[in-house]
């Protein structure tokens, strides 16, 4: 760990009060910093009881994996299934496996995420109709954690945006691989949605740049890149961003801001300044997350409501496929038209024309509509033909293997295209070939030795 700047250590001593609760701080940056991953529930919950006991066995049984504190958790035939989970660093380097380099990672069935930062949307209460934007979402833990919590089929909706380019495009790509449908993902400044979905949003999350400190133990850059004069740039850029989130909020919602920093102007400060904003807004709860305290990184959550009632009325969702140039997208129509705005996916990207031919999407496979189209080949974790596919080699395959979702499809499908699966859970396509499946796994995703 190189050297704390001074500036910071100062105001560390300040903010916990004594030289004995700073050394405690300080030895805590002595022990590696905490992993965890969270469940998308979700897509768990869409396979067989059989698939979804397995997978979940293996996470919490064989890899060690354990709920975090007051861990949210959903009922499915009679069993709890947590969502938050901390890792076991040490059964997993001791079994050799690498969680974000997984088979069940690529199938979206879990998310790598900091434990501390799995706090902040679970403080929000996101009920299964919510209508909820996520402004700085990139690279996607929060928005993913979010949209595990809503259900398309009651309406409820996720607008995840980014305004720096390169990090939008690492946005899309997690939400396409967790499957999330009912998602838009936007690459604008906040204040263009401010002024295209006035009080449109139920529930604003609000992960804000800031000055890092809290990713010290776990990022030795933040501290190369730590100055004063950075943590005040952060509170103007800070402010500006509250601003227009508190714009988005409808009556009667709530409002998430977080932080990975301890410094006060851009909490408490942040907290105050948005308070004065709007004598109808008033603060729920409000945490301060230290790693000499709890098992995670340096965190600040604080949650507002709005006053008021929502006067919202969830219909019936029905999906809708779009064409645009060569690719078609789908999504259901509870989401809001993004004309005009830098669109990076609406829905996802079902298909695309490549010599007068459709074929689908990789973003598609990982939607539970694909499983109602296309046969399918689920494999076993443990299967070497998993490994292969990810790799991007070809892989054999016998017709019976393969299971079909109408008995019309069996009985004149000969080639074509199927989708290839762990465990029940879609990885991508290949196309299937007298015994054969071609692999079509994206190049920019496969598996490197």
């Amino acid at each position: 760990m190189r050297e704390l700047p001074s500036e910071f250590l100062r105001r560390m001593r300040e903010l916990l009060g004594s030289e004995e609760e700073l050394q405690s701080f300080l030895l805590s940056y002595e022990k590696s910093a905490e992993r965890g991953l969270r469940l998308n529930l979700r897509k768990l919950f869409s396979l067989s009881a059989e698939n979804r006991e397995k997978i979940y066995v293996k996470l919490t049984e064989e890899w060690g994996c354990s709920p975090l504190p007051e861990a949210s958790w959903e009922e499915k035939d009679g069993k709890r299934y947590y969502r938050e989970l901390y890792l076991d660093e040490a059964r997993l380097a001791a079994l050799g496996v690498r969680p974000g380099r997984h088979p069940y990672h690529e199938a979206g069935l879990y998310y790598m995420q900091e434990p501390s930062a799995m706090q902040a949307v679970r403080s929000l209460h996101i009920t299964e109709s919510d209508r909820v934007a996520d402004l700085c979402a990139s690279p996607g833990g929060k928005s993913g954690h979010a949209a595990d919590f809503l259900s398309m089929e009651k309406g409820g909706i996720l607008l995840s945006n980014e305004y720096v380019g390169s990090r939008a495009r690492t946005l899309s790509s997690n939400i396409e691989r967790l499957g999330i449908l009912h998602s838009l993902v936007l690459n604008e400044d906040t204040s263009r949605l401010a002024e295209r979905f006035p009080a449109y949003f139920s529930r604003v999350i609000i992960d804000a740049p800031c000055s890092g400190e809290g990713m010290f133990r776990k990022d030795e850059n933040a501290v190369t890149e730590w100055s004063p004069e950075n943590v005040e740039r952060c509170i103007m850029r800070q402010r500006e961003i509250v601003r227009n989130g508190l714009k988005l909020l409808a009556p009667g919602g709530r409002l998430g801001y977080s932080t990975c920093t301890f410094e006060r102007g851009e909490n408490e400060g942040i907290r105050d300044y948005l308070l004065s904003l709007n004598s109808s807004l008033s603060l729920v709860s409000e945490k301060r997350i230290f790693p000499h305290r709890e098992r995670g990184e340096g965190h600040y959550i604080a949650v507002f409501a709005k006053a008021g009632e929502s006067r919202r009325e969830p219909g019936r969702v029905r999906l809708l496929e779009r064409q645009e140039g060569e690719r078609r997208s789908l999504f259901p129509d509870s989401l809001p038209e993004p004309a005009g705005l830098r669109t990076l996916r609406v829905g996802c990207f079902k298909s695309r024309t490549e010599r007068k031919r459709e074929e689908p999407e990789h973003g598609y496979s990982h939607t539970e509509p694909a499983m109602s189209e296309y046969p399918c080949i689920s494999l076993s974790e443990e299967d070497r033909r998993v490994w292969d596919y990810l790799t991007g080699l070809e892989i054999t395959a016998e017709r019976a293997e393969l299971k079909f979702p109408e008995e019309k499809i069996r009985e004149t499908f000969q080639k074509g295209y199927v989708l290839v699966a762990v465990d029940g859970a879609a990885l991508g396509f290949g196309r299937y070939v007298q015994g054969r499946i071609k692999n079509d796994y994206p190049k920019g995703l496969r598996f490197t030795s």
